[in-house]
């Protein structure tokens, strides 16, 4: 029964030919469950403590992240994480995405293709250090309905990552759009998978017959892969949000996919879905 199961300490699988490795940007203060989830009142919290949806004082813990893909065609880096510099909001301190991805033996040179799930901060905050994209050689890889999204009249100046973080990648001529079921790599597949935001797209690993899915922020708790009514208060789009996170749970289980879900807990954000009693848990590896 996942009620007795011990939280492993995996940041690492493979899936077919490609490796997929869980590298921390950041790890702030664990929030009140109410100030991610609004709408979840705090007793529904109960029934998913034994799963370690939240920590020994009732306290929701995220963490921001990227995931790399290794193989011998491409070295991916989904997702950029927080950056060097933590907004007061998560804590404040610096990002350390960019050391670790080295003692990961990963240097930023090697990086072939950056892939952002969507253009929320906490997503692209490695994208350009200091003016310069971080990863030199890579090409940066959106999704076109969420970048026209972002680059509107009435958003674009609430959202000052966009002009620091994307709108220079265009300049630079290192950018790539992406739709729905793009092939961006050998066995590397976008999906748009909206709700979070407009165009948020997850991405798809297909290699030697082994599947796997880089969520981004379909999910931001193990809760959801039990409750995918449950949205974050981050979700623009909330029914629309729902709506993919059960298709994408369908998908998952169907076709018994690896899961890299961006914001659960270090150590325990690569895993599988498993059913029991008609119930679904998260399973770490």
């Amino acid at each position: 029964s996942p009620h007795q199961a011990e939280e492993s300490m995996a940041r690492s699988a493979r899936i077919g030919r490609v490796e997929i490795l869980n590298v921390e940007d950041y790890t702030p203060p664990p929030f009140n469950p109410q100030d991610f989830f609004p709408d979840v009142p705090l007793d529904a919290w109960d029934a998913h403590r034994a799963h370690h949806a939240l920590d020994e004082n009732g306290k929701f813990r995220v963490s921001f992240g990227a995931f790399a893909l290794i193989s011998d065609d491409f070295v991916i880096v989904v997702d950029t994480g927080i950056g060097p510099s933590v907004p007061e909001m998560f804590g404040g301190g610096e990002g350390g995405l960019v050391p670790r991805l080295r003692e990961a033996g990963i240097q930023p040179d090697q990086v072939t293709a950056v892939l952002n799930t969507h253009l929320h901060p906490d997503h692209v905050g490695w994208n350009m250090t200091e003016g310069d994209p971080t990863f030199k050689n890579a090409r940066y890889y959106f999704s076109a309905a969420d970048y026209e999204w972002w680059t509107s009249e009435g958003v674009i100046e609430e959202a000052p990552q966009i002009p620091t973080q994307a709108q220079p990648l265009e300049a630079l001529g290192l950018l790539e759009l992406t739709g729905d079921g793009d092939e961006i790599a050998p066995g590397i597949r976008a999906i748009a998978t909206p709700g979070h935001t407009p165009g948020h797209q997850s991405f798809l690993i297909d290699s030697d017959g082994a599947k796997g899915v880089v969520t981004g922020d379909v999910l931001h708790s193990r809760a959801q892969f039990t409750e995918p009514e449950w949205c974050a208060g981050f979700d623009m789009d909330k029914p629309t949000a729902i709506a993919t996170r059960k298709a994408l749970m369908e998908r998952i289980m169907t076709e018994q996919m690896t899961v890299a879900a961006s914001h659960l807990v270090v150590d325990s954000n690569i895993g599988h879905v498993i059913e029991v009693e008609n119930r679904r848990y998260w399973q770490p590896l």
